[in-house]
Formats: structure tokens, sequence, C-alpha cells
């Protein structure tokens, strides 16, 4: 089971990692991993790799782990409770808040830096109180979230990444 670097690059929170690929028949699927340093690929054939469908599976599942991390560590500081949250495939926005309390984020948001993933969480968490866009809606995403222009920036800036 030989490794192989490729040249492709992956985004993980705000930074460019390499892809290394290893074939290993015994494994019934492709599946990526990240080490800190680098994603490995593990894939059962050699040749054409579909990578699109494993790494977004890998980042579904990382950003869900980490919303549910930064939604604790922000909901502290409100005092509305929200009800649930989801991970999705939405491609005009970045997160979203229901009138039920139900908050989604976009899988993408796992690319960016954690400033701006928590900016996103802290904007959605801000709509509990606020359901619109108004100016107290923006002084309490500023009081939470000082540098959140430069967060919407990065996001506004960077949005249409490919994989």
């Amino acid at each position: 089971m030989e490794t192989q670097q490729t040249k492709m690059k992956c985004y993980y929170l705000g930074k460019t990692y390499p892809l290394d690929v290893k074939i290993d028949p015994s494994t019934r699927k492709v599946i990526i991993e990240f080490d800190g340093k680098k994603f490995l690929c593990t894939s059962p054939q050699e040749g054409e790799i579909d990578l699109s469908i494993a790494l977004q599976s890998f980042y579904i599942k990382t950003s869900r782990k980490l919303i549910e991390e930064r939604l604790k560590l922000y909901q502290s500081q409100f005092k509305v409770k929200y009800k649930s949250y989801s991970i999705e495939n939405d491609s005009s926005k970045w997160g979203s808040c229901s009138s039920k309390r139900h908050l989604t984020f976009n899988w993408k948001l796992i690319m960016f830096p954690i400033e701006a993933i928590d900016y996103v969480v802290i904007h959605e968490l801000c709509h509990l109180i606020h359901l619109n866009h108004d100016r107290s809606f923006w002084r309490l995403v500023g009081k939470v979230c000082p540098n959140y222009k430069e967060a919407m920036a990065i996001l506004g800036t960077e949005k249409t990444r490919d994989m």
C-alpha cells in the first residue's frame, strides 16, 4: 500500500493542504482523512478516483462537529436558545435561522478561517433575537463579534471557491 502524492490541494479552516492517495483493496469506499498536515485519500482501486463525493462527505462530517462546538461556545452569550441545526448544501447563503429556531449552515464554511465560521454562527444566533437585519441586529452582531466586517469580506470574496 504505497502512498502517492498528488498535485491537488484542499482547503480546510482557511489554509490549503496537500492530498495524498493510498490504494487499499480491503477498503470498500473512498475515504478522506486529515492528519493536521495533509489530507489522505484511501481508495479501494487505482486509476481515476472521484474525490468530490468523498471530500464533500469529509467536509460535511467535520463541519457538523465544528459548528456544534462553536454553537456551544457562543450560545452562552444569548438568552434565547436554538432548537436544532443542520449542515446543508445551499449555494446561495452561508447560514439561516428559521422562525422555529432551526439554524442551517453551509458545509463549505469548513474551508474558511475559524473567524469567518464564528461570524456566521454568531450571525445566525443573533437572528434568534432579531429575525431581520435592522440596526439592533447589527449592533448585537458587533457586540459579540467585533471583527464581523472582516469576516464578511472573507466570505464575500471567496464564496465561489472550488473544492
